[in-house]
This record gives structure tokens, C-alpha cells and sequence, in this order.
């Protein structure tokens, strides 16, 4: 860590790279004990965790811009999710790719900007953004947040797979690739994408082959704004392939998303995400499913900011084989959180936050397969500083 926050201040001292922030967002994370679908108890954790630590670097080299970040430690215990989104401990298997959150330069052409370089995808929405810079306390399904312990094979015991429950199609990762931005005015702005395919450099378990890199994923993305930006409108359709080994796989991603600012210090974020995966095998297909609904409200009272946030959920599509208890599902989860900024100018946020997440009309062959609430109780704060200044 001290390397690189040594490293960081010297780019900061070049004129290439004038913009180096740290952000960072450290929590106590409690979950009481709660059941699975199938009626065990999960005992209850007590996790301190760096939810985000990264570090940005951005700037000019010639008359290019050079954005990135970079994740700068694991966010969980070794054989331990993310208490939000399920993503796997870094540090033991550091990859570049998990390493560089994005990198990318870009060059400005008239109203187009041209990037190339692993670029932030523009699927998610603005709940996206706001996991990625720690700014919610839960994430939706089909933004790959993770519910409670779902058994999904059940019979024998020996060949019980315990998995936390989460979405069959998922909205990707960001990802290497080239995009062309449209400024048409300053409140309407499109972009296309094209990037690597979802699941890229998949490896079969059972035959150790890799999946071929034959197709890319194509999105178009919509921003704009309207009566001085009271409304802002954000949609996204995404196209491609997850092709594997195994199966091929044709996914898609829609996303609209709402933002409605009635006065200065509220903010409501109404949004909805449609994923589908297409999986062909054998002459045969099954369509996939992930939808989510979610609303999110901020309100700003001198300095305190009470957040509100519901989401609605569903997975279909599964087909349960013999032993397997689990197919479809629904979830219906809650938060609600105060956040403490003491002065405005400064770097720290204080918040605390309740999270309830409740997967329910478990469909599959055993008659156990019973609702799993899982309850999660959240204090920390975030730090967000320019070490260029």
C-alpha cells in the first residue's frame, strides 16, 4: 500500500497525470444467523471490511485523455464473499484484470470522443456506479448482488453445493474493448461499445479447457437530462456472447433508469434491469432470466442523508434435474441507512444501515424449499481525497 500511495504522489507531481484521488469505503458488517431454503442455520458473521479501496489516475499525455483506478487490496477473507455483491477475495488469486478496475485513453474528435483500453461498462444504470464507489447498501440482483445461502444440490449429503443466492444473468463487468461517444448538446450524450465477450477466459471444471473468445458483447447507451436536469434519463441495451465450452450462450441487457431531483437536496432513482441468456446444447435451449426493480431515495438535511432504497427481483428459466431443490426464484429486500457528512468540504462520510433481503417462491423439487431472509446491520464511513492538491 505504501508503494503505491508513494507512486501515486510522484505521478502527481507530473503534468501527465494531475487528478489522483484515493477512495476508500471501510465497514463493520454484522449478519445475524439466519435459514436456508432447505431449513439449515447459517451461523451469523461479524466481518470488518474495505467494501472499495482504489486508487484513480487521470490525465493528458499529448492530446489524449488517460483515465483508471485501480483496486488496491482483496475485499473480503480468503474463501469469503462480499457481503453486497458476492465477488471472491482478491489477494490470493490477484489477476492484472482484477487489479485494473478501468484503463483506457481516449481522444476527442469534434463532438466524438473515442476511447479504447478496458473501459466501464455502461450497463447497470446509476446503481452500477454507485456499488462501484460504495455509495449503497444493496445491491440488486441483476447487478450481481447476492442474497442469503441457497442449498442447490441435495441429495446425497456428501454432494451438497451451498451457494449464495444471486442472479442467473448477471450484468457484466467492465471490460477491455473500444467505444465512440456523441455529444449532441450538453444535456444529451449516446454512446456505443463494443467489448469482450461476458465470461471471457471461462475454464470448464471438469475438462480444464478454456472457452473460445469467438464473439464480442455490443452495447447503446442514452444520457440525457431535461428541465434543467430535474429529470435525467439513462437507458442502455446490450447485445453478445458468453460462449463456453460447454454451451453457447447468447445474452442480452436492457436498462432504464430515472433519476427525478423535485429540489436541490432529494434525489429518486427509479430503475428497471432485463437480462436474458439464451443457453444451446445438445439441439436443445433454455432461455434464462434476471429482472430487477429498484427505487432508491436521498434526501440531504444539513449534512444528515436519509437513503431508502426497495428492490423487487426475479429469476425464471431454471429447469431443476433429479436431487436438485432449487429453480426459480423471487427477492424482496430493503435498506435503509443514514449517512453523517459533517462539512461538506471535507473528505469523510459517516453512515450506518439496516439491509433485509428476503428470497422467496423457491421453485424446485423438494418440499423444503422454504423462504431465506437474510438481515445484514452496516456502520462505516468513506474517504474520498484528491492527493494531487
Amino acid at each position: 500500500m505504501k508503494k503505491l500511495l508513494v507512486i501515486a504522489a510522484t505521478l502527481a507531481a507530473s503534468s501527465a497525470f494531475a487528478g489522483v484521488k484515493l477512495e476508500v469505503r471501510s465497514d463493520y458488517v454484522n449478519t445475524p444467523n439466519y435459514d436456508t431454503n432447505t431449513g439449515d442455520e447459517v451461523g451469523g458473521t461479524s466481518l470488518f471490511t474495505p467494501t472499495v479501496a482504489r486508487l484513480y489516475l487521470n490525465g493528458n499525455v499529448g492530446e489524449a485523455v488517460v483515465e483508471s483506478a485501480w483496486n488496491l487490496r482483496a475485499f473480503t477473507p480468503e474463501f469469503a464473499v462480499n457481503p453486497y455483491t458476492g465477488e471472491s477475495e482478491l489477494s490470493k488469486t490477484m489477476t492484472v484484470d482484477k487489479f485494473v478496475d478501468h484503463l483506457w485513453a481516449g481522444k476527442a474528435m469534434g463532438q466524438f470522443m473515442f476511447k479504447a483500453g478496458k473501459l466501464e461498462t455502461n450497463t447497470g444504470g446509476f446503481e452500477y456506479q454507485k456499488s462501484l464507489h460504495g455509495d449503497t447498501y444493496l445491491v440488486s440482483m441483476a447487478n450481481r448482488g447476492v442474497g442469503g445461502s441457497m442449498v442447490i444440490d441435495g441429495s446425497p449429503a456428501p454432494d451438497t453445493v451451498i451457494v449464495p443466492s444471486q442472479a442467473f444473468v448477471a450484468n457484466p463487468e467492465n471490460a477491455s474493448g473500444i467505444s465512440a461517444a456523441y455529444t449532441l448538446t450538453e444535456n444529451h450524450k449516446f454512446e456505443a461499445q463494443m467489448f469482450n465477450q461476458v465470461n471471457s477466459q471461462t475454464i470448464n471444471a471438469d475438462t480444464g479447457a478454456r472457452s473460445l473468445d469467438r464473439g464480442h458483447t455490443y452495447g447503446l447507451n442514452y444520457l440525457g437530462s431535461f428541465l434543467d436536469k430535474m429529470l435525467v434519463l439513462n437507458l442502455n441495451y446490450t447485445v453478445g456472447t458468453a460462449d463456453t465450452t460447454v454451451a453457447g450462450q447468447e445474452l442480452s441487457f436492457m436498462a432504464a433508469s430515472l433519476r427525478v431531483a423535485p429540489m436541490a437536496d432529494l434525489t429518486v432513482d427509479i430503475e428497471y434491469f432485463d437480462n436474458k441468456n439464451k443457453v444451446s446444447a445438445a439441439g436443445t435451449s433454455t432461455d434464462l432470466k434476471t429482472n430487477s426493480t429498484i427505487i432508491e431515495a436521498r434526501y440531504n438535511i444539513n449534512g444528515w442523508v436519509p437513503v431508502l432504497k426497495y428492490e423487487m427481483s426475479k429469476n425464471e428459466g431454471a429447469t431443476p434435474a433429479a436431487a436438485v431443490n432449487t429453480g426459480d426464484f423471487k427477492r424482496d429486500a430493503w435498506a435503509l441507512g443514514v449517512e453523517y457528512v459533517p462539512k461538506a468540504d471535507e473528505a469523510f462520510r459517516y453512515h450506518v444501515a439496516y439491509t433485509s433481503i428476503k428470497d422467496h417462491d423457491i421453485e424446485g423439487i423438494s418440499a423444503l424449499n422454504s423462504d431465506i431472509t437474510k438481515n445484514m446491520i452496516t456502520v462505516g464511513f468513506k474517504y474520498t481525497g484528491d492527493m494531487a492538491k
